[in-house]
């Protein structure tokens, strides 16, 4: 079984710890929760399958049920806060104490990377970007942006691309990319880090009204009164646009500039009430 700090899902490591003590024992979910206190044989499993969570007491009798007990312990409680957490802040704030403590211990959380590369709008600029550049330095890549940036956030970007894959140098010290392809990594972990690059991109859209030529962009809309149905296919019909649009982007040679696509698709209302018809 692998150590706590290479988990960042609770539910995960206990369905793990379950399912190692089953085979070497015969471990029931009923032993299980008679460990940790709880009258109900299936407690723990309606856990583990997300269907119900752990309160501030049960935390501290499944860890001990699990034998967890200092840095680890300290871990659990934060891993189990992270889950259960509703609020994108206070996930953020977690996510950073988990960090800390794991990052003290010498080890490295699942999807950091992908964390990192997510946190800012500049890192995929870059990544596109720097290559085309030969020579340039962090202040003229800097003054190359259509939205306002300086040369110590792009440097501290192009540190963070290179630490983590995204770019290296060649032979004569020009940056090139790597294969290395770029993914949302373990979703728990970066679906935070892509809420907020949707919020920095979707701000600068909005400053692209005023700052980017109409010949230069592309913005519009519709409002519209839609079903479920109706949603889905639309959905499904984005999905497939995107695919085309990837195709556009694989055939094509000679970049120019790094663009930004944003698809847009959210409620105004709640869901309202249903017509009623009158033959």
């Amino acid at each position: 079984m692998k150590p706590l700090m290479e988990y960042t899902s609770y539910r995960i490591y206990i369905r793990d710890f379950y399912a190692e003590r089953k085979e070497r024992s015969g471990f029931t979910w009923r032993d299980f929760a008679k460990a940790a206190g709880y009258s109900s044989p299936v407690f723990l499993k309606l856990v583990c399958d997300g269907k119900t969570n752990l309160s501030e007491a049960g935390i501290e009798r499944v860890a001990s049920a699990m034998g967890l007990v200092g840095i680890d312990l300290q871990y659990f409680r934060l891993l189990v806060a992270f889950d259960q957490e509703k609020s994108s802040a206070a996930k953020k704030k977690i996510f950073a104490e988990m960090r800390a403590l794991a990052n003290d211990n010498s080890f490295a959380l699942v999807g950091e990377d992908q964390y990192d590369y997510y946190g800012s709008w500049l890192n995929p600029v870059l990544r596109e970007m720097a290559p085309r550049l030969n020579g340039a330095t962090p202040a003229q890549m800097a003054g190359e942006l259509v939205f306002e940036s300086d040369a110590a956030h792009v440097k501290n970007s192009l540190k963070l691309l290179e630490k983590n894959g995204f770019l290296e140098k060649d032979e004569q010290g020009h940056y090139v990319q790597c294969n290395r392809s770029v993914t949302t990594g373990n979703i728990d972990v970066t679906s935070l880090a892509i809420r907020e690059m949707h919020r920095q991109m979707g701000e600068l859209g909005v400053q692209s009204l005023d700052h980017v030529p109409v010949k230069e962009r592309d913005v519009s809309g519709l409002t519209i009164g839609i079903s479920e149905a109706a949603y889905e296919k639309i959905i499904k019909e984005i999905a497939d646009f995107r695919r085309r649009v990837s195709s556009i982007v694989m055939e094509d040679t000679g970049e120019e500039r790094v663009y930004r696509l944003n698809v847009q698709l959210f409620p105004l209302t709640n869901t309202l009430p249903k017509e009623e018809r009158h033959d």
